[in-house]
C-alpha cells in the first residue's frame, strides 16, 4: 500500500523507525507538537494538511509516476489511505474529514497510548498511577517539557517583562499551580531506543516537583499496526470518505457520522 501519514512530531522517532521497516510506502508530514494545547488550531491544521494532499497542492508530498504539475499529461499514484497519527487530543481530531480517501486513526485519547501498546494499559496506568505526567525520548526532543529550567525559562520571561520580586513569587506560584494535581512522573523507554540522559532528565524533573518517578517499557505494536495496515476495529476508526470523525464519549473513544463540514 501507498500511505500518507500526517502525524505530531511526538511521535517521530517512532513512527521513522516503524515506517523504515514497513512493507507499505508511507509518505510522512509531521506537525509541530502542542497543538492538543489549542485544538480548535490543530482541528484547522490537519483538514488543511488533509485537503492539500487531496488537491494534489500539498508541498510536502512525494509526486509518483510525473514531474510535476508543468509537465503533462502525467498520472500521480495515489494513496490507499490517509493516516492520522494523533489521537482524540482534546477534541483537535473532531471534525476532520476526507472526500476522497479513508482516514485511519488509533483509537486513544492521546498519543501515550501509542508509545503503550493499548488503550487498555494506558486505562490500567491512569488508575495505578494516578496524576501522571508522562515523558518520552520524542516528547523531551520536540517539547518544553516540565522541569527545573523550564520553571527557570519562565521566571526569566517574567522579569524582562519588568516583574518585581514580590510579583514574580506571584506568578510563579500561579502558573506552576498546576503540578499540584500531578503525583506521578513516568518515562517510557522505547524497546528500539533509549537514552540515559532522558531518563535522568525525567528523574530530576520528578525531583523537582516532588513527583513519584517510574520507569516504563514501551510497547509498539499499535504503532506497527497503524504503518502496516492491520486495522481491526476494536484499535482503529477507519474514516469513509464523506465522513468526519466525532467524539463517541464511550470506550471507543472515536467514531464518525456521515455528515461533514465545508
Amino acid at each position: 500500500m501507498r500511505l500518507k501519514l500526517i502525524a505530531c512530531k511526538a511521535i517521530c522517532r517512532e513512527v521513522c523507525y516503524l515506517s523504515s521497516l514497513s512493507q507499505n510506502n508511507i509518505d510522512i508530514t509531521f506537525v509541530r507538537q502542542g497543538y492538543h494545547n489549542a485544538p480548535e488550531v490543530l482541528r484547522e491544521n490537519l483538514q488543511k494538511e488533509i485537503d492539500e494532499v487531496e488537491s494534489g497542492r500539498d508541498p510536502h508530498t512525494n509526486e509518483l509516476g510525473g514531474n510535476g504539475e508543468d509537465l503533462s499529461p502525467y498520472s500521480k499514484e495515489d494513496f490507499d489511505a490517509i493516516l492520522i497519527g494523533y489521537g482524540l487530543c482534546s477534541n483537535g481530531v473532531v471534525g476532520i474529514h476526507s472526500r476522497k480517501h479513508p482516514l485511519v486513526i488509533p483509537r486513544g485519547h492521546d498519543c501515550i497510548t501509542f508509545f503503550l501498546g493499548s488503550k487498555e494499559r494506558y486505562q490500567e496506568y491512569f488508575e495505578t498511577l494516578p496524576g501522571c505526567f508522562w515523558y518520552t525520548a520524542s516528547w523531551i526532543e520536540n517539547a518544553d517539557m516540565p522541569c527545573e529550567k523550564s520553571n527557570e525559562r519562565l521566571l526569566e520571561y517574567y522579569k524582562e517583562k519588568g516583574y518585581d520580586e514580590e510579583e514574580l513569587e506571584f506568578f510563579l506560584e500561579d502558573m506552576n499551580g498546576w503540578t499540584k494535581k500531578y503525583q506521578n512522573a513516568a518515562y517510557i523507554k522505547m524497546p528500539f531506543f533509549d537514552k540515559e540522559e532522558h531518563r535522568q532528565f525525567t528523574k530530576k524533573a520528578a525531583d523537582f516537583y516532588r513527583w513519584k518517578y517510574t520507569l516504563l517499557d514501551g510497547d509498539l505494536s499499535l504503532l506497527e499496526r497503524f504503518l502496516a495496515g492491520n486495522w481491526n476495529a476494536e484499535d482503529f476508526l477507519v474514516v469513509p470518505p464523506g465522513c468526519s470523525v466525532v467524539a463517541s464519549h464511550d470506550s471507543a473513544i472515536i467514531s464518525y457520522t456521515e455528515d461533514i463540514k465545508g
